[in-house]
């Protein structure tokens, strides 16, 4: 049976009396807005404050948030009955477009909040900084010390406090406390885990207002800033935001032609040397993704129409440097053999439904050249880059050897991590059975090195591993530790060692 269908009426009611246009003889008004198809979505959440910009939509104001929101200013969880009220000192209605000067005032709002007025925003940005460039900088060698900490006085010591800010500095300042409280462990820095957010969402904020500007016309700071906050997002599980962050880092470099040493030239010496290490930094991260992650390589000699000719930054500019630019080896050295084994597996398949094809000779020799290079890139560290007991002894004091104990675990870890990683990669395209190794043999070589990466985590200082990033430590180590832990072969039952019952242990850490 069919039912009738009602017409639909399409002359637009005038508001006035419902009349038509005709009778009425007034203009039409188009008020009646389009009913939805589809189900109905669910309630919004209340206590989210947002605003709108210059298109008319609505968007998330992150410094906002960080004023009404209970979820990390306080561990209270407030009702629509109890919500808290901001305090006295920030304004109840909130700036549509906040100047640098308004940020600042709402961002110290908000520490004074969150932390219950024990503290001020000047005293946690200098101990952000102290903590920064005594624990964190080796990964960080783009943010210049002496211009940071020019540019923080200069906000702290003028009245009112923050009125000399710019844009970029703001954001340069809060992306780097961002990372301090992101990346400190709490007993160095108890307070961090309460402001982490905060100022990662101010330092986004503000970048969001400048950010097409940015684009126009970048420097060293807009590839750093988005540097610190990828590194941010990654450690609070949101990875997918952290790769889109570092993709805009990516494409910076690649507007600025860094790779080009010949586009250092007429740079200031401060800027140059900033964007050198931002380059690098970006080009690190690059085959960081492209190794542990199976992400395409962006940065490489096969990107561009000349090959990287920039310089790595030099020894004599930093106590830091010839650390770093061992770890920039490390990565450059893994990434040549991962690439190389790709192209060989590419050729290897030539039909999916038939069994891959042998290495050739050339390859086998080719692919044993690349890791030995990378196996032996750390060889030749100088002795304050070794891991040892005088270095690890006593290093709270010293702001020097702090730095050297972050950068040694760094290194270190990532080494053996590299290491076990690629050699189980170099076993899936059947590399060890062309050089004549029997599995028991590649077994005891993984569990070797599986041991050295268990003693070196046995006499690192536990903090050192967290201001690099603890927890992807743990997921690079994981896979090879597990894998010998979990092998079933008679092999491994009868020789592991007894210290791999401490494996556990250091993958939970």
């Amino acid at each position: 049976m069919t039912w009738p269908q009602r017409p639909i009426p399409i002359e637009p009611v005038i508001a006035a009396g419902g009349k038509k246009p005709n009778v009425a003889g007034q203009a039409c008004t188009f008020d009646i807005l389009p009913g939805r198809r589809g189900p109905k979505g669910r309630p919004r959440r209340r206590n989210i404050v947002s605003i709108q910009d210059d298109t008319g939509r609505q968007h998330h104001d992150p410094l906002e948030t960080s004023l009404s929101s209970s979820s990390y200013v306080s561990p209270i969880v407030h009702t629509a009955e109890t919500s808290p009220q901001p305090p006295a000192a920030i304004p109840s209605q909130y700036p549509r477009h906040p100047t640098t000067l308004e940020r600042y005032r709402l961002l110290a709002g908000a520490i004074n909040h969150a932390s219950s007025s024990l503290t001020s925003l000047e005293a946690v940005a200098r101990e952000c900084t102290d903590l920064f460039f005594g624990y964190i900088v080796h990964s960080n060698m783009s943010v210049h010390e002496s211009s940071f900490r020019h540019s923080l006085n200069q906000a702290v010591g003028t009245s009112p406090a923050g009125v000399s800010l710019t844009d970029h500095a703001f954001t340069l300042i809060t992306a780097v406390c961002a990372k301090v409280c992101f990346f400190m462990p709490s007993d160095l820095f108890p307070i961090g885990g309460c402001l982490a957010e905060t100022f990662l969402e101010a330092s986004r904020s503000c970048l969001a207002s400048f950010t097409d500007a940015d684009f126009e016309n970048p420097c060293a700071d807009s590839i750093t800033i988005r540097y610190l906050h990828s590194n941010c997002l990654h450690t609070c599980a949101r990875p997918m935001v952290s790769w889109n962050v570092f993709g805009e880092a990516v494409r910076l470099v690649q507007r600025m032609h860094l790779h080009d040493e010949d586009s250092y030239a007429s740079l200031p010496a401060i800027e140059a040397n900033k964007r050198r290490n931002a380059f690098w930094q970006i080009y690190l991260g690059d085959k960081s993704l492209a190794v542990l992650r199976s992400m395409p390589i962006t940065i490489c000699d096969y990107s561009f129409e000349e090959v990287i000719t920039t310089t790595y930054p030099l020894n004599d500019q930093n106590e830091l440097t010839v650390g770093s630019n061992a770890s920039i080896r490390l990565w450059q050295y893994a990434a040549d053999l991962l690439l190389r084994m790709r192209l060989i597996k590419k050729e290897q398949t030539v039909d999916p439904n038939l069994p891959d094809r042998p290495l050739t000779p050339a390859n086998v020799i080719a692919l044993g050249e690349l890791y030995i290079r990378f196996a032996t890139c750390i060889d030749d560290l100088p002795p304050h880059l070794l891991p040892n007991s005088e270095t690890f002894a006593d290093n709270h004091g010293d702001t020097t050897r702090k730095r050297f104990t972050a950068q040694i675990a760094d290194l270190q870890v990532t080494y053996h991590c590299l290491k076990m990683h690629l050699t189980q990669k170099l076993e899936e395209i059947g590399y060890f059975s062309c050089t004549g190794e029997c599995r028991d043999m590649l077994v005891l070589k993984k569990t070797e090195i599986a041991g050295d990466m268990i003693r070196l985590l046995q006499s690192i200082p536990f903090w050192s591993l967290k201001v690099n990033g603890e927890p992807c430590v743990r997921e690079r180590a994981s896979p090879g530790l597990m894998y010998n832990r979990e092998d079933g072969s008679h092999f491994t039952s009868k020789f592991r060692p007894k210290r791999f019952a401490s494996s556990a242990r250091a993958c939970s850490l």
